[in-house]
């Protein structure tokens, strides 16, 4: 027995539902696309999109609970600790058929461990 689950709950449990809407965030695109090549911190995709560090801290969040983005905390050269965000991923594609969408990803190799 199949059981559909209703549009409210589709957007609490169903990932590819959750993706979507952060891909289609303007604002999560660009900071997901800005660190594909090298990690950032906070600040500076703050600075670099031109958004405010709050927006800029619920976007990596998001994308976070996507598992879109990784962090790792390393020294700054002020002998700082800092948190530094990259893209897990290189390339998006999404299709949609019947209502289902299909998300395929391609690995961000640059990644730094």
């Amino acid at each position: 027995m199949t059981t559909k689950l209703k549009p409210s709950l589709i957007e609490k449990y169903d990932i590819s539902h959750k993706m979507l809407n952060e891909l289609a965030h303007l604002e999560s695109r660009h900071i997901l696309f800005s660190i594909i090549k090298e990690p950032k911190s906070i600040l500076e995709i703050s600075k670099e999109m031109k958004i405010p560090l709050s927006s800029a801290y619920k976007q990596i969040q998001s994308l976070k609970d996507c598992s879109l983005i990784t962090e790792k905390k390393d020294f700054t050269e002020s002998g700082h600790i800092t948190t530094f965000y990259q893209s897990l991923i290189k390339d998006v594609k999404i299709s949609i058929t019947k209502f289902e969408p299909s998300i395929s990803f391609t690995k961000n190799e640059i990644t730094r461990k």
